[in-house]
C-alpha cells in the first residue's frame, strides 16, 4: 500500500452520512480522544447510536467535553462553528455563546446528575452574529466502569416556535388593547404598552405624525431614555417623510434586553388600504439577537397592519361624530332658517331685518359681537349692533367712525364683494391695537343689493379661533338671504317712488284726455258749422246766378262743394281715430274666418262689375274685440280693392300664420304696390303714398290699424314694391 493510501474506514463511521465521512478523515490523533480503535466501547456505542439517529444529538466527552455530533445536529452549530467544532473542546466551541450559561449543567452531568429543560434560552454565534435560540434538551451522563466519562444531550430546537408564540401572544394584546381605545392618543398608548411587553421583538417604537397634515410630531415612544427620544424632534431623517417602508440603520441605541445595542430601525408608514395619505409613521427597533427574516416581517406588518386600521377606524369615527354634529347643527340651523324665511316675507324695515338676522346667527353659533356697519363718505359707522365690544377704548373708535382705508376687515369684503374670515384674528387687520387684542376671530360679509355693497355684517368671538363649515354655512346662508330681503325692501320703496311718479302722470293723462274729448267735440260740434255753411251759400250762389253760369264758374263752384265734401271725410276719419284710442277692449274669442267672410260681402258690393279673384285661407280663432278687429279686416279689404281698381284681375288673399305666441295675419293684392322706402309712413296719420286723384282716402285708415292693433298687443308691418301689388300684415298674441 502506498503512503498516500487512506486507512480502511471505521465500521463506527459507516452510516453517518456526511458527517460519518468527516470523522473518518478527521486527525484523531491530535485530539485527547486518541485513534477510534482505542476508544471505550461506551464511547463508540454511543457515537454509533448518534450518527444513526435523525434526532440532533451531541456528545461530549471527557471531563475536556470533547465535541461529537450527528447530521441532524449540525443546523444548531451554523456555518460559523461547524466542522471546526468536531473534536473540539465544547468551552472553545460555545465559550463566548451559549456555554458560560450551561457549564453548570455540564458540570452536574459530569458528577452523575441528569437533566432536561424546555425552551431553554442559548445564545448562539453561528450566522455571523450572537442570535437568540431555544431548545428543549436533556442531559445524560454516560458510564465507563461505573464513572462517568461523558455527557450525551439529545437536543431539539424550539426557537421558531417560541418566538412565534411570542409574537402572537403580542399581536393578541394588541388586538384588546386597540379595541380599548376611542381616540388616537389611546391607540398610541395601546401600542407603546403593548410594545413595552415584548422587548425581544420590538425593543424600541416610535410613533410619529398622527395628524391630518402628516408626519410632523413625535406622538409615542417607548423603550428609549428622555434624551433619545428628545433626539428624535431634532435630527432630520429624510426616510420618515418618504412615505414607503424601509429599513434605516440609526445611531447605536441602548434599547431591548440585550447588551448588544438597536442599529437598525424598521420605517412603515400607516397608510390604510386604497388611501394616498398616511396616518402617520411607525418605526421599530429590530431585535439585534435576530434577523429581519421573512417571519420577523410579517411580524412587523401584521403589528403595523392593525394599527393602521384602528387608527383609520378612529379616524373614520371622529369623522362620522363631525357629520352627525355637523348634521345636528345644520338640523337647527334649517329649523331656524324656517322661521327667518318667514320674518323675510314680512314687511320690516331694513333696521328690523338686520337686528332679526344678528339674532337668528346668535343663537345658532356662540358670538361675543354681532355689528352692522354702513359707509359714510371715507368712514363706516355702526348702525345696528348685538353684544359687547369688550373693551371701552374699541367703542369710541367705532362711535367716531372707522377708517375705510386702514380698516382691513370691511374694506377687504368691500372691494371684493366676498366673505371675509378670519379663523385666527390679525391684530395688524385693522390698526386698532392694543383694542382688540380680546378678539381671536371675525367673521366679514358683504351685503350686496342691486344698487351695490349696501353694508358690512361683521361677527367677531373672545377666546375662540376658527368658524367651522357649519358657521361658516348659516353666517353665509343668513347673509344672502338677508341681502336679499333688503334689496327687496329697496325695490319696495322703488317701487311706492315708482307709483307715485305713476299717479301723477295718469292725472296729467287723464286732464289730457279730457282736453282730447274737448277738442273731439270742437271738431265734431264747431268745425262741421262753417262746413255746412259752405256748401249752403254754395248752392244760395248757384241758385241765385241760374241758366247765367258759365263753365269755369260752374267749375269753381265744383271744386268748392267737393272740398266741402272731403273736409266733411277728414273730420268723420280724425273722430273715428279719437274714439278707437279711446273705446275700450271687449276682449272676447274672434272667428276672425267669419268675420273676414263677413267684412268681404260688405266690400264687394262696390266691385261687382270687376272680376276679382279671393283666396282665403283657413284663419283662427283669437282673443280681441270683435269690432275693433272688423275695422281693422276692413280697411285692408278695403284697401286691396282701391288699389287692384286698375287690374284686369284682381286678387286678394287673406291667410294666417301659426307662431309660439302669436298668429301673423296677412292680407296680399296684385294692386298698385308702393315704393317700400317710405314704408314707415304708411301707418302714420294724413299719410299717403298716392295722389288723391289717383286713388280716393283721408290717409287715416292705416293709422287707425296700427292703434288698433298695438292695442291688442300686436305688430303691424307693409311690405310691396311699385306695381307689384302689396302685403299688409298684422300679429295677434295667442293668450292676453
Amino acid at each position: 500500500m502506498t503512503s498516500d493510501a487512506r486507512p480502511p474506514l471505521d465500521p463506527l463511521f459507516r452510516d453517518g452520512g456526511e458527517l460519518s465521512v468527516l470523522m473518518q478523515h478527521l486527525d484523531w490523533d491530535a485530539t485527547p480522544l486518541g485513534p477510534p480503535s482505542t476508544w471505550p466501547a461506551a464511547l463508540r456505542t454511543c457515537v454509533h447510536l448518534m450518527l444513526a439517529s435523525r434526532q440532533p444529538m451531541y456528545l461530549a466527552w471527557t471531563a475536556d467535553l470533547i465535541a461529537l455530533y450527528n447530521d441532524a445536529y449540525r443546523p444548531i452549530l451554523g456555518a460559523d462553528k461547524h466542522p471546526a467544532a468536531l473534536g473540539a473542546r465544547t468551552a472553545d466551541i460555545f465559550g463566548q455563546d451559549g456555554y458560560p450559561g450551561l457549564k453548570p449543567v455540564f458540570d452536574a452531568a459530569l458528577q452523575g446528575e441528569s437533566a432536561a429543560f424546555e425552551n431553554l434560552l442559548v445564545p448562539l454565534e453561528r450566522y455571523g452574529y450572537l442570535e437568540e435560540c431555544y431548545f428543549d434538551v436533556s442531559y445524560t451522563p454516560v458510564y465507563v466502569d461505573q464513572n462517568v466519562q461523558g455527557v450525551f444531550s439529545s437536543v431539539t430546537e424550539t426557537t421558531e416556535r417560541v418566538i412565534a408564540a411570542r409574537r402572537t401572544r403580542t399581536l393578541a394584546a394588541l388586538t384588546a388593547a386597540l379595541l380599548g381605545a376611542t381616540d388616537p392618543q389611546g391607540l398610541v398608548q395601546a401600542a407603546l404598552t403593548v410594545a413595552e411587553d415584548n422587548p425581544y421583538d420590538l425593543p424600541c417604537l416610535l410613533l410619529s405624525g398622527l395628524s391630518a397634515h402628516g408626519p410632523a410630531h413625535l406622538a409615542g415612544a417607548t423603550g428609549l431614555t428622555d434624551e433619545q427620544a428628545a433626539s428624535w424632534h431634532q435630527e432630520v431623517r429624510p426616510w420618515l417623510h418618504a412615505g414607503e417602508e424601509c429599513v434605516a440603520p440609526v445611531a447605536p441605541l441602548c434599547a431591548g434586553p440585550w447588551p448588544e445595542a438597536v442599529t437598525q430601525l424598521v420605517v412603515l408608514p400607516l397608510t390604510p388600504s386604497g388611501k394616498p395619505q398616511a396616518l402617520g409613521v411607525l418605526a421599530l427597533g429590530l431585535n439585534p439577537r435576530k434577523h429581519l427574516d421573512e417571519a420577523y416581517w410579517d411580524f412587523l406588518h401584521l403589528f403595523s397592519g392593525q394599527l393602521t386600521a384602528a387608527l383609520h377606524a378612529t379616524r373614520l369615527a371622529a369623522d362620522l361624530q363631525g357629520q352627525y354634529a355637523e348634521l345636528d347643527a345644520r338640523t337647527r340651523a334649517l329649523e331656524a332658517f324656517e322661521e327667518w324665511t318667514w320674518d323675510l316675507t314680512i314687511d320690516l324695515d331694513p333696521d328690523e331685518l338686520i337686528g332679526r338676522a344678528q339674532a337668528r346667527i346668535g343663537n345658532l353659533i356662540p358670538l361675543d359681537a354681532a355689528v352692522y356697519y354702513e359707509r359714510e363718505g371715507e368712514r363706516w359707522f355702526v348702525k345696528r349692533m348685538r353684544g359687547e365690544y369688550g373693551n371701552a377704548e374699541l367703542q369710541r373708535a367705532h362711535e367716531g367712525g372707522l377708517p375705510h382705508e386702514t380698516t382691513g376687515n370691511l374694506r377687504v369684503p368691500f372691494e371684493t364683494g366676498e366673505p371675509y374670515y378670519q379663523d385666527v384674528y390679525d391684530q395688524a387687520t385693522d390698526h386698532l391695537a392694543p383694542h382688540m387684542t380680546h378678539v381671536t376671530a371675525t367673521a366679514m360679509l358683504p351685503l350686496r343689493t342691486a344698487r351695490g355693497v349696501r353694508g358690512i355684517f361683521g361677527l367677531a368671538v373672545f377666546g375662540r379661533a376658527g368658524w367651522s363649515a357649519v358657521d361658516r354655512a348659516v353666517v353665509e346662508t343668513v347673509g344672502r338671504s338677508l341681502s336679499l330681503a333688503l334689496d327687496r325692501a329697496e325695490q319696495v320703496q322703488d317701487l311706492a317712488r315708482e307709483r307715485e311718479r305713476l299717479a301723477r302722470q295718469a292725472e296729467a293723462l287723464a286732464s289730457a284726455n279730457e282736453e282730447l274729448e274737448a277738442f273731439t267735440y270742437s271738431v265734431s260740434h264747431d268745425l262741421r258749422t262753417p262746413v255746412r255753411h259752405i256748401r249752403s251759400f254754395s248752392d244760395l250762389l248757384r241758385k241765385s246766378i241760374g241758366t247765367d253760369l258759365n263753365a269755369k264758374a260752374s267749375r269753381y263752384l265744383q271744386v268748392v262743394d267737393e272740398s266741402a265734401t272731403r273736409m266733411n271725410t277728414l273730420i268723420d276719419a280724425m273722430l273715428d281715430l279719437s274714439r278707437t284710442s279711446r273705446q275700450p277692449l271687449r276682449a272676447g274669442v274672434v272667428d276672425l274666418g267669419a268675420l273676414v267672410a263677413s267684412v268681404r260681402s260688405e266690400v264687394e258690393v262696390d266691385a261687382l262689375d270687376r272680376a276679382m279673384t279671393w283666396h282665403v285661407h283657413s284663419l283662427p280663432l283669437v282673443t280681441g274685440d270683435h269690432d275693433l278687429l272688423r275695422q281693422v279686416m276692413l280697411n285692408l279689404l278695403s284697401n286691396a280693392l282701391k288699389y287692384t281698381r286698375g287690374r284686369e284681375e284682381a286678387i286678394v288673399e287673406v291667410s294666417a300664420e301659426e307662431r309660439p305666441d302669436e298668429w301673423v295675419i296677412s292680407v296680399r293684392d296684385n294692386g298698385a304696390g308702393f315704393d317700400a322706402r317710405y314704408q314707415d309712413k304708411l301707418f302714420g296719420v294724413f299719410q299717403r303714398l298716392h295722389r288723391a286723384d289717383e286713388f280716393e282716402g283721408t290717409g287715416v285708415g292705416l293709422a287707425n290699424v296700427r292703434r288698433i292693433i298695438s292695442r291688442h298687443g300686436g305688430r303691424v308691418s307693409a311690405q310691396g314694391a311699385p306695381g307689384q301689388g302689396a302685403t299688409f300684415g298684422f300679429t295677434l298674441p295667442k293668450t292676453r
